[in-house]
């Protein structure tokens, strides 16, 4: 009785502080970081996990990286993409590949967005390019999804004069079909698959008649738009599918230069009002949902500090609760490499791209009330500022206030 009351009151003042109990016993820690192979990359798309094995896609090496997540080590690469191209020594990411990735269950075969405004196919038994599907675009076939009800593969191409998103037959590996975004103004993003109602939704960032962004809602059948969702000082990128229809946009860079608003905004699909808003992470590209923690991912590699527009550059990646819309955790990234994020949800694990390193794996950690009994007190001490004020970390202040830990009051 005397550890529960106590444990009690620890969780009553954590609450008090505003500090999400779950976020003290459990976060994610870097496990490892896998050294780039060949050359060290300097541009990258995305990453996706495929039964237990990760997939990124890296422009400077032209490869897509094969990584088991069960021994943290890279196992291969997929070879034959277009690479970077390099203008007046930047990447000119609207003419390099490989880009967007996407897996066609069933067929045990990736999708894979290049730079020749082309998708490649490639067979997984033998990590090989077995067949090339041209968009009939100039620039890079980017971004997809795959409608499991219908069964076509939906690939954006953003950067021509005019977005256009492709439908392709899995089956014939054929396009049957092409749609216009001849009012996005400034591209497409992110496509995603809806379960709940078979409908595609695409993340338009801007558009003539809603300059902070919408979504675009498709039927596949027709290929008819049947709604669109306006959306405010957001200018969407990535995307994705949580619980109970409701849908995370990762606001991009474009919102904080705009409005200096700097945050992640979920919507309901159903009624298109705005139900979540998550302050302190914008700036995003690829983000993610992992439905065994209920978490959101979201790469913020484009965040200013306080979201304002002259605010110094704020590179991280945060975790979200998707019951609560809590910002449970940040984690510092960088603003090259780390618009890309991957979630297992088996295993839990995080993947992100870190410029200069390499793939970083990060585990989702619960730490223990032994352990943390025994380095509550060096926790606490080691959390000190200059100011002489100790900034104790909340899950070292529960398990002292458990176990009788000691607190230090001066640093």
């Amino acid at each position: 009785m005397k550890v529960l009351s106590r444990f009690s009151i620890a969780i009553a003042a954590a609450i008090a502080s505003g500090v999400n109990p779950a976020q003290a016993a459990a976060e994610y820690r870097l496990a490892t970081i896998l050294p780039w192979i060949s050359k060290n990359s300097t541009s990258v798309d995305l990453g996706i996990v495929v039964n237990g094995t990760y997939y990124l896609s890296d422009r400077t090496n032209a490869v897509v990286h094969i990584v088991d997540l069960a021994s943290s080590t890279e196992t291969g690469r997929i070879t034959g993409f277009k690479g970077a191209t390099v203008i007046n020594g930047t990447v000119n990411k609207p003419t390099s590949g490989p880009n967007g990735l996407l897996y066609i269950p069933g067929r045990n075969e990736l999708y894979v967005g290049d730079g020749d405004g082309s998708v490649k196919i490639v067979d997984l038994s033998k990590n090989t390019i077995v067949d090339t599907i041209p968009l009939g675009i100039s620039k890079r076939a980017d971004e997809m999804t795959y409608d499991a009800n219908n069964k076509p593969a939906i690939v954006t191409g953003p950067d021509d004069d005019i977005a256009i998103l492709a439908f392709i037959s899995v089956a014939d590996r054929k396009i049957i079909h092409k749609i216009s975004f001849d009012n996005a103004t400034n591209g497409i993003e992110q496509p995603v698959w809806n379960p709940a109602d078979g409908l595609i939704y695409v993340s338009v960032p801007e558009s003539n008649i809603n300059p902070g962004g919408e979504i675009d809602v498709i039927e596949t059948t027709n290929f008819t738009t049947t709604k669109i969702l306006p959306v405010t000082n957001c200018s969407s990128h990535g995307i994705v599918f949580g619980p109970s229809n409701q849908l995370l946009l990762g606001c991009s860079q474009d919102a904080i230069l705009a409005d200096s608003v700097g945050h992640t905004l979920v919507i309901n699909v159903t009624t298109g009002k705005t139900v979540q808003t998550i302050d302190g992470i914008g700036g995003a590209d690829q983000v993610a949902y992992n439905p065994t923690l209920n978490y959101y991912y979201v790469a913020a590699y484009q965040y200013q500090v306080n979201g304002n527009a002259t605010g110094a550059a704020d590179p991280k990646v945060g975790i979200i609760d998707a019951g609560t819309g809590t910002l449970l955790q940040t984690l510092k990234t960088d603003n090259v490499t780390s618009h890309a994020v991957a979630v297992d949800p088996k295993t839990n694990k995080m993947m992100i791209p870190l410029a200069g390193k390499g793939i970083a794996i990060y585990d989702f950690s619960t730490t223990t009330a032994t352990a943390a009994t025994a380095t509550a007190t060096a926790t606490a001490t080691s959390a000190a500022t200059r100011l002489g004020v100790c900034s104790v970390s909340f899950f070292a202040f529960v398990v002292a206030a458990v176990f009788g830990a000691g607190i230090p009051r001066s640093c």
